[in-house]
């Protein structure tokens, strides 16, 4: 039972924020946006369905979402001309990003291009626990440690790259290159269980 309802939690955590990620990136795209934009039957259709019957959010859990962000300070109205509008903060938009790094995931394409991503870093002792975090991350989206900090991936993936260099603020530290071919390409291959070019 202590599972079930930990599971249930973990759940209903998950749920509130797909729909606190939905509203932030509406607002980061938009940069402001009239109240009545960010009303629930709006972003409805944009927010992931919930549980095994698929159901749609309910409107009430947006406008709670929407709450919440608003308190946190994520999120902030402003008054113009007598009308109400909604801007993402800083802190806000800090949430976005790091919302969107525990969301990444490297797409496969239907057709590999035949060319090597290579993340290479030198991130400073004093930046010990971001480069821990990092290594972490790279191996959770696929990536191949090749040496002690170079990492290595066949797919396209520069947006991920880029939100990690500037979430931790770490870009004159983390580099990204592309590259059409690699000193022992066959071990690679046979790693991502890609064929042999022709």
């Amino acid at each position: 039972m202590m599972a079930h309802n930990k599971n249930s939690h973990v759940g209903q955590q998950n749920i509130r924020q797909d729909i606190g990620k939905v509203i932030l990136t509406v607002l980061s795209v938009a940069g402001v946006l009239a109240i009545a934009l960010v009303a629930p039957n709006a972003l409805q259709v944009l927010i992931p369905r919930k549980g095994r019957q698929g159901q749609r959010v309910s409107a009430w859990e947006i406008e709670r979402a929407l709450k919440r962000l608003l308190n946190g300070g994520y999120a902030e109205k402003q008054l113009h001309q007598g009308n109400t509008f909604v801007r993402i903060t800083t802190k806000g938009n800090y949430k976005l990003n790091k919302l969107k790094l525990r969301d990444a995931h490297i797409k496969t394409p239907a057709k590999w291009d035949r060319k090597w991503r290579l993340v290479f870093f030198d991130i400073p002792h004093t930046k010990g626990s971001q480069r821990d975090i990092i290594r972490r991350k790279l191996k959770e989206l696929g990536f191949l440690q090749v040496q002690k900090s170079v990492y290595l991936h066949p797919y396209e993936c520069y947006d991920i790259i880029q939100n990690m260099q500037n979430f931790y603020q770490i870009k004159s530290y983390f580099h990204y290159a592309v590259v059409e071919k690699i000193e022992g390409g066959h071990k690679y291959l046979s790693h991502f269980k890609l064929k042999k070019p022709a």
